[in-house]
This record gives structure tokens, sequence and C-alpha cells, in this order.
């Protein structure tokens, strides 16, 4: 088994060092600035749209259980769209695939209306509801929902496989602004082809941060991307002092060494 030496450690701390910075900073009032994701900032303007159009909103949740991280990043942007629809008494929809994440739905709802000061507006068999637990019934459903109703917009977040064309084309048809995230990349195209906003890869988690209200989950969000600079900046260097040392700076052999030692 290999150890860790002193300069992985010393990295290491370095880095464990500037999460605490940031969260400390954040708890401190200094919220980091994170730059605007169009898919993001677009969800305050679909709900303003359907609360135009007096149609409701429609949160589609993804196929994962409360097991997997990406369940969680969905249910943060669910409260905000839910606040959004709660704060313009906007009538509003989520749709759940899986049966373990059925009570954090209806949780993350129920407290964003009361967060709002709408608790006596919310109706659980209303405003969350299980369709089923077959991906097939339930695209089909919600994309035939989303088209009868119809939805004043419809969002998608969390993973989805090849039933996300039966949920978002029936909408696209109608023309109800739709926006979607998934952090699977093989997802996106689909989706680019029919929802107006599509949040793209690692985008996905940083939403979940960006409309939280807990400023530690951007600080996080923020020095872990300031850790993948570092990594970034590492390897630039690393391809460097090779091609130095191919083109004959002889000088520059144990710096490569070095590096190729720590990135096997």
């Amino acid at each position: 088994m290999q150890h860790a030496d002193a300069l992985t450690v010393t990295v290491m701390a370095i880095f464990g060092g500037l999460i605490l910075l940031f969260l400390w900073r954040a708890r401190r009032g200094h919220i980091p600035y994170v730059r605007p994701i169009a898919g993001i900032t677009a969800m305050e303007e679909a709900v303003g749209r359907a609360t135009e159009l007096g149609r409701p909103v429609i949160f589609v949740m993804g196929l994962t259980d409360v097991r997997d991280i990406i369940t969680y990043a969905s249910l943060s942007v669910l409260e905000y769209v839910a606040r959004l629809a709660a704060r313009l008494r906007t009538p509003f929809r989520a749709l759940v695939l899986k049966p373990d994440v059925y009570p954090f739905a209806e949780s993350a709802v129920h407290n964003a209306y009361r967060l709002e000061g709408a608790a006596e507006a919310f109706n659980s068999r209303e405003q969350v509801q299980f369709l089923s637990d077959n991906t097939i019934i339930f695209a089909m459903t919600a994309g035939q929902m989303i088209a009868e109703l119809p939805a004043g917009c419809a969002l998608f977040i969390g993973q989805f496989d090849f039933t996300s064309l039966l949920m978002t084309e029936p909408g696209s048809q109608a023309g109800v602004l739709q926006i979607a995230g998934d952090p699977t990349l093989g997802q996106v195209p689909f989706f680019v082809c029919t929802c107006d906003y599509t949040i793209i890869g690692e985008e996905y988690y940083a939403a979940s941060s960006y409309v939280s209200s807990d400023p530690a989950m951007r600080g996080g969000l923020v020095s872990q991307d300031l850790i993948k600079v570092v990594f970034a900046s590492l390897i630039v260097a690393g391809l460097a002092a090779r091609l130095l040392y191919d083109c004959g700076a002889w000088w520059m052999k144990d710096v490569v060494m070095a590096l190729t030692r720590y990135s096997s």
C-alpha cells in the first residue's frame, strides 16, 4: 500500500484550508460571486410566464433514488422553483418517479410554501404526485400532462435516460417553455433539441449551490473551482516541462521525473 508523502499531505492541507476558508467567509456574509448560468436565471422568467398565462409550473424529478447525490441537487432546485411559484401563487406540480424520493420532494415543496408564507396553499395530493416507478409509463404520463394541461413551463432536473424525449417532445410541440438539467452529458443533445434552456454537465451541481439559501454551499462551490484551477495549472506545467525536456532542456529532467512519479 502506498502512503502519502510530505508533498501530498501539504497539497491536501492547502486544499482543505481553501475549502474551510471560503466556508468561513460565506458564513460571515462574504458571499462569493458565481457567474450566472442561463438555465438557472431563466427559471424565474419561466415561472413568471406561467403566472401570466394562468397555467401550472411542472417540475419533473429524475430517475435516481435517495442514495444518489444527483437527487439532492435536484431537490435543492425543486425547493427554489416551488418558492417562486408560491410567491406568485402559481399552480405547481412536482412529478416523482422513485417512491423513496416522494417524502423528500413533499418536504421540500412544503418547506418552500412555508417560507413564502403560503403554507395554507400547500396540497400534497395535487402538488407532489407519484406517477409510476416504470420509466416509460412515467415519461409518457409526464409528457401527456405537460401538453394537455397545458403547462406554463416545465422543468426537468435530474438524471434521465432514453425516455427523456417522451417527456420533452410533447411540451416542445405545444410551445411550452422548458428547462432541463442533467449531469449526464449523453442526455444533453436530446434536451438541447426540445428545451429552451439546458443546464449542462457540472453546471447541474452548480445550480443547486446557486439557488440555495445556504451561503456555505456557494462557498464550497467556489473553493472546489479554485482547486480545479490548481490541478489544471499543474497539468499545463507538467506538459510544458515535458516539452522542454524533449527539446533538449536537460535541466528539466528532475521536474519531469517528479511530476511523473506523482501522476502515477
